[in-house]
């Protein structure tokens, strides 16, 4: 049904329908042109356009400017004109782009008073838009086909539709998206009337219902105060003015140093993370984004940092829509796609957006202020998963699809076309994710029999389609540990030696791809979505997000869980997570209803909060000894959406004194029972390790004794909240200096540099500059260690006094009757303590 204003639904309401008095007097008309539902098959519609007409109900002709001497909608009007002339879209190419659903996706602006077309008083013109679906004709098909040679202008006319900008009950038709009922136009010829044609079918001919519709937004809009010139004018604002050939190659080539798709702002971005330095852990919430009625599939930031681009999904599209960073200020959307977007990438110079859909397109959008229509479409048979640029050459697209099969496009940037240069059928089942290595070498795809497949992909800039004829496989990976399992995701690791390896057993790997031996990482729930994880870019966390809502960040050295966001507010699966390239941010976005966007930034004082918890719940941990444990993985700060940083489920109050005296008395307890197992231990045991140890294992070639207090220290008595296995020195000298508590865990890289792991007690004996501290956690070793992995507050001041005393020293005596003392009777020291430690555990809990 449709009602008398025009309109057969409202699919979408983007923002209140203000009432008429309150409109700005700067705005202007707007009518943005979507697109139709599939037309009538014919074969002489091959670019179909939209006129719109601004029509007077009351005289039937178009409606007169507020004032005469203002371009409406030209730049170049003449001053006569009166009244608003119409104006028309692009044609849409139905040969060019490859489909038969036309989407103009179009912004019109009409530089007429807003307000005043929408007044509604017996003095102001009843406003009526027409819309007209024509066709253009050649100059073949008019000479030779006698019915359109009294065709107006040389249009073939296909459909109209009409919207009043006033409904019947008053209210405005405006700042919704409208599916207008289309109508074959009348076939009778027009009579001599001095009206508008369109008002003619409207007023006087019966209306026969085409069988589409056509989707179209109309509101207010606010002039920018600067328009530049442009080579073609597209607005009544815009003035026309070209260039010398030599300045418009000087622009081009100068265009590749600015930042795309970004206003020209004066204001330099410093970005907190310096380059080469570690990357954090966000800890603070910093905002949340729209992602539509039915969230977003997937994200990433552009390589330069300043754009957030999220495929989203609401109740009438699937539009990807560009955020500013690090401001969330809405850029704008790119509309095209008609079903979920499985897959987007940047290229390398971020002046285009790569996307692949279900709908059977992969398309690529140029990344310009005001240009919001989709620059290329590469069709596909079936549903598009993934897609992705070459590195070294954005002409280059690769594509993986539901028939098995990967497609190589050449996309000619400068000319309108993209030809399939070759395809690829090795896969057996269709094919999940594509990822390139930095230099573009080499490929690695991933399909869902758990097959990785490496490609070898090396180009030459100058001769594309050759280079790509002689891609060849490397080799290909079939591991029994995921045979015959899906693979969601494939990233390549930051040193380019490795790959993240996601499937959906609810395990990711990081594999060697030189021995092929991976290491797991078990937490994230994955069975049934297509999930992506991701690497920061040093390599040094890995983020996953879960079925559960949950993100999980492990170290891939260690494989150890080192945080997990537990209590975003996201009711559906994680579905993609991206990690900022210059900056300690990192956006996470789930696929569901009203699911939002979240942004997550490192917190310094956050990060100190964190410590002065660690210090105020002294005592009340777990042990951490067992690291195979679940509990002993969650020791990392939950992060809320408010952007409060907390310990985890782990860390337990003191929420009844009496049991907490109960424990400290059966603590006690133990205490003595260790102190004689320590004796008994500093007795017999002999550190002296077998010619073929690890690295590790050859510290404890140290000739001290372990007291009591120390093995408490050792196995988590402590804020430490991880097992260290290196020896705390002896003497007393640890109050002389500053001490600072590790959050996160450091591996040496170099052999002045100090591996410390988190809650490690530092000793700082000198600040070398604000990156990089000097300082010690034990007899003999010092060291180089990062700051941004300590807190400045020490909290070793705070440690119980039975926990701070430490034996004294051993004489120099007792040293040389020791290490002339035959060898004693091996004892497994961490047999002993590991059950000194599960029982402790038992009594405490």
């Amino acid at each position: 049904d449709v009602d008398g204003d025009g309109v057969h639904e409202i699919t979408s309401r983007d923002s209140p329908v203000y009432p008429k008095c309150l409109l700005d007097d700067d705005l202007v008309l707007g009518v943005y042109i979507h697109r139709t539902d599939r037309l009538k098959s014919d074969f002489m519609i091959s670019h179909p356009m939209v006129k719109i007409h601004v029509v007077d109900e009351h005289t039937g002709q178009y409606v007169k400017k507020d004032d005469s001497g203002r371009p409406v909608s030209s730049y170049y009007e003449k001053e006569n004109v009166d009244y608003i002339l119409p104006i028309m879209t692009q044609p849409y190419d139905f040969k060019q782009l490859k489909s038969r659903l036309p989407e103009w996706e179009e912004q019109i602006v009409f530089n007429e008073n807003f307000p005043y077309l929408l007044r509604g008083s017996d003095e102001s013109p009843k406003v009526i838009l027409f819309f007209e679906i024509l066709d253009f004709l050649s100059v073949d098909e008019i000479k030779n086909n006698s019915e359109v040679q009294n065709q107006e202008c040389g249009f073939r006319k296909i459909a109209w539709a009409f919207l009043k900008l006033l409904g019947a009950n008053g209210n405005a038709n405006i700042n919704s998206k409208l599916r207008l009922q289309l109508y074959y136009p009348p076939t009778k010829p027009r009579s001599p009337l001095s009206v508008v044609e369109a008002f003619e079918w409207w007023s006087k001919c019966p209306r026969n219902h085409y069988p589409s519709t056509l989707y179209v937004t109309v509101r207010g809009l606010k002039v920018p105060d600067c328009i530049k010139p442009s080579y073609r004018s597209m607005m009544a604002l815009q003035e026309e003015k070209g260039k010398p050939v030599h300045c418009e190659r000087h622009h081009e080539s100068s265009s590749v140093d600015t930042e795309p798709g970004l206003e020209e702002s004066k204001e330099v971005i410093k970005w907190k993370r310096l380059p080469g330095q570690a990357c954090r852990i966000p800890n603070k919430h910093l905002f949340s984004l729209n992602a539509g009625e039915r969230g977003c599939f997937c994200l990433d930031f552009s390589h330069n940092g300043r754009i957030l681009a999220a495929a989203c999904a609401s109740r009438d599209g699937y539009p990807i829509i560009l955020y500013e960073i690090p401001s969330g200020r809405f850029m704008r959307e790119l509309c095209g796609h008609l079903n979920i977007i499985y897959d987007l990438s940047w290229s390398k110079d971020d002046h285009y957006i790569l996307t692949s859909s279900s709908d059977g397109t992969a398309r690529i959008w140029k990344n310009e202020i005001n240009n919001t229509n989709t620059f290329r479409v590469l069709p596909h048979p079936s549903f598009v998963y993934t897609a992705k640029f070459h590195p070294a050459v954005r002409e280059l697209v690769v594509t993986g699809c539901y028939d098995s099969m990967i497609r190589i496009w050449k996309v000619e940037m400068r000319e309108d076309s993209a030809i399939l240069v070759r395809q690829f059928d090795v896969h057996k089942s269709f094919i999940n994710s594509l990822c390139f290595d930095t230099e573009g070498h080499h490929m690695y795809s991933g399909d869902c029999t758990g097959v990785i497949v490496v490609w070898n992909t090396y180009v030459k800039i100058n001769d594309l389609e050759h280079s790509v004829h002689h891609w060849t496989i490397n080799k290909e990976i079939k591991e029994t540990e995921f045979k015959g399992i899906p693979i969601s995701y494939l990233e390549i690791h930051p040193n380019g030696k490795r790959l993240l390896i996601h499937t959906k057993d609810s395990t990711l790997r990081i594999m060697d791809l030189r021995i092929l031996v991976a290491r797991k990482f078990v937490g994230a729930a994955n069975y049934r979505e297509k999930i992506h994880s991701t690497l920061t870019p040093c390599g040094t966390f890995l983020f996953a997000g879960s079925e559960d809502g949950i993100v999980y960040v492990w170290n891939p050295e260690t494989g150890e869980q080192v945080a997990m966001y537990s209590d975003l507010p996201f009711k559906s699966p994680i579905r993609d997570i991206s990690y900022h390239p210059f900056e300690n941010m990192v956006a996470f976005c789930a696929f569901g209803q009203n699911e939002p966007i979240l942004l997550y930034i490192y917190d310094f004082h956050v990060a100190q909060q964190e410590a002065e918890m660690f210090k105020r719940y002294n005592g009340t941990f777990p042990l951490p000894g067992i690291h195979q444990s679940q509990d002993a993985l969650c020791t990392c700060p939950k992060l809320p959406h408010q952007g409060s940083f907390q310990i985890d489920e782990f860390v337990h109050t003191e929420s009844s004194s009496t049991k907490m005296q109960l424990v400290k008395q059966r603590l006690e307890t133990v205490t003595e029972v260790i102190r004689s197992c320590a004796a008994k231990v500093n007795k017999n045991l002999s550190f002296t390790s077998p010619p073929a140890v690890s690295s590790q294992q050859s510290k404890l070639k140290q000739s001290n004794m372990l007291t009591a207090q120390e093995i408490l220290h050792q196995f988590g008595f402590t804020q430490t909240g991880i097992i260290s296995i290196e020896r705390k020195p002896c003497n007393h000298q640890v109050d002389t200096a500053p001490t600072v508590v590790a959050l996160y865990d450091y591996t040496a890289n170099r052999s002045d540099e100090l591996t410390i792991h988190r809650g490690d007690i530092i000793r700082v004996f000198f600040k070398d500059n604000e990156d990089w501290w000097y300082g010690s956690i034990g007899k003999g070793q010092e060291g180089y260690f990062p700051a941004n992995h300590v807190a400045s507050e020490t909290l070793y001041q705070e440690l119980p006094p039975e926990i701070k005393e430490r034996s004294p020293p051993l004489s120099p005596e007792e040293k040389t009757k020791i290490e002339k003392s035959p060898a004693p009777q091996k004892v497994n020291v961490f047999e002993h303590t590991y059950y000194i430690c599960t029982l402790i555990f038992t009594l405490s809990g």
